[in-house]
């Protein structure tokens, strides 16, 4: 089967002409020698007399030095006997002597094999030709046997041909067939889908994985671009929404002066003591948005990854000052703090500074002033942490997420006198973040809410050569921190 698999339908003409022409040469070359084993000599009586000298299987014919016919004798059965050969002794189609040649029959009925020789008969003996026919019949139906079952074999083998290739042709399309179903449903907007196909080795096989294999980078591209999108989005809404909340922050102490302003063009500030009270709210409102403005500003440059200044900074003394200004401002809150001694870490002192101000001072503004808060600076492996915590009301579970938000007011009416532009825990997360710390809250057991700050301290390592001893300050690489990173409410 599989040598049949292996021959094209075009060759087998080729191949059958060919088994008919050698199984034709070689039934003439035996018949050709049947014909070259009757001699002469064997012929005992002459075809006048009743005998056959052949045996009816070959026509006889004998003819006289001068061509005239002395007698024949013909092939087949007596009662319906072959036609003789159609043969001439002379003229240009004249039988060679000794050749055999092939001759039709005189009525066209059916080919010969002939022979023609010489030889000698009678008393006194005489010079005659003999010319022997052997007939084709049997060898023509022989071939054309052989023909009809050629035909028919072909056809047949032509027919498993073309069934076992349209088999294997779908077996191979099949794999093609689901590559495609594939394509259509992932036109449909479906990614997920593959064809699932082993790389076999076979050419369907390799198509099969590396299509899987573009399916799969294809995906995994269309996600990153669908998160980058997404996240441009979230960025340009935030954009947008800080925008809105910065302006809106400014707009009230701009409205402010300017009100002041025009009154006093209007000529309505025509008493000193008013005149001295709108200058004085002026003042108050113009610090206030200055205030505004260098935090945003201190904003977009930690945004923007600016790196702060790298000095030794000594944490344990910058959190016991900023727990001391704490309990000046307020001497009558319950405070208590627990500071490890001689933490030092590496970073920007006045920024650190100004993040636990931040810290105490959202204490200071959003928990009564008799409730207590607990200041504590311990050392954690290579890290420095430091935890605020207060018992105040703390922070309703749906705004927690909000928490370093910026301009993020958890209570809406609260004013602004009190509550500020919502940008101080906003600023210490970003500062945190630009040190390569972390600044995260918890709520306090109990009630109340808990800060947590945590910082990469400093290493110091001695060097071998020279007995120097260096201060290594901590390698991070600046965040690009979120334009919207936030606030406590």
């Amino acid at each position: 089967m599989l040598a049949l698999l292996e021959v094209s339908p075009a060759e087998i003409p080729f191949y059958g002409a060919a088994v008919v022409g050698l199984t034709r040469a070689s039934l003439v070359a035996d018949l050709d020698r049947d014909l070259l084993n009757v001699q002469p000599h064997d012929i005992r009586q002459t075809p006048q007399g009743p005998g056959d000298p052949t045996g009816r299987r070959f026509a006889l014919l004998v003819y006289d030095a001068e061509g005239q016919t002395l007698g024949t004798a013909p092939s087949g059965f007596a009662s319906g006997p072959d036609a003789l050969p159609d043969v001439m002794l002379s003229g240009d189609d004249a039988l060679p002597i000794g050749t055999i040649v092939e001759r039709p029959a005189t009525d066209d009925s059916l080919n010969y094999r002939v022979l023609a020789v010489r030889g000698r008969i009678g008393a006194p003996p005489q010079t005659v030709t003999f010319v022997l026919g052997a007939p084709m019949r049997a060898l023509d139906g022989t071939i054309a046997a052989l023909m009809r079952t050629l035909v028919v074999v072909g056809l047949v083998v032509l027919g498993l041909l073309f069934a076992i290739g349209w088999l294997l042709i779908r077996r191979s399309l099949r794999p093609l067939e689901r590559m495609t179903a594939t394509a259509e449903r992932i036109s449909t907007g479906d990614l997920s889908q593959r064809v699932g196909m082993p790389d076999d080795g076979s050419e369907v096989g390799k198509l099969g994985h590396a299509f899987d294999g573009m399916l799969d980078q294809i995906e995994s591209s269309f996600a990153s671009q669908q998160q980058a999108l997404r996240a441009k989005e979230a960025s340009e809404g935030m954009l947008r929404q800080f925008v809105a909340d910065a302006s809106h922050e400014l707009r009230t102490p701009l409205t402010t002066v300017r009100g002041y302003a025009d009154l006093h063009r209007a000529g309505g500030l025509e008493q000193p003591a008013e005149l001295e009270q709108a200058m004085d709210r002026i003042g108050s409102e113009s610090r206030r948005m200055s205030v505004l403005v260098e935090d945003l500003l201190l904003l977009a440059r930690l945004d923007q990854g600016r790196p702060l200044r790298q000095d030794p900074v000594a944490l344990s003394a910058l959190v016991s000052d900023a727990v001391a200004d704490f309990h000046a401002v307020e001497p009558g809150r319950p405070l208590t703090s627990s500071l490890a001694p001689d933490l030092t870490i590496t970073g920007d002192e006045d920024r650190l500074r100004q993040l636990m101000g931040n810290l105490l001072a959202n204490v200071r503004v959003h928990t009564p002033p008799d409730s207590a808060v607990e200041v504590a600076l311990t050392s954690s492996g290579q890290s420095a942490v430091v935890a605020v915590v207060d018992h105040g009301p703390g922070i309703d579970p749906e705004h927690v997420e909000h928490v370093f938000d910026r301009f993020y007011r958890a209570d809406a009416g609260r004013t602004r006198d009190r509550g500020g532009s919502g940008l101080g825990l906003a600023i210490a997360s970003s500062i945190a973040l630009a040190h390569g710390g972390t600044l995260a809250h918890s709520a306090t057991p109990g009630g109340g809410a808990t800060f947590t700050l945590t910082l990469p301290r400093a290493q110091v390592h001695s060097e071998t050569s020279g007995g120097r001893q260096e201060r290594l300050r901590p390698r991070h690489e600046h965040l690009g921190i979120n334009p919207y990173g936030g606030h406590c409410p």
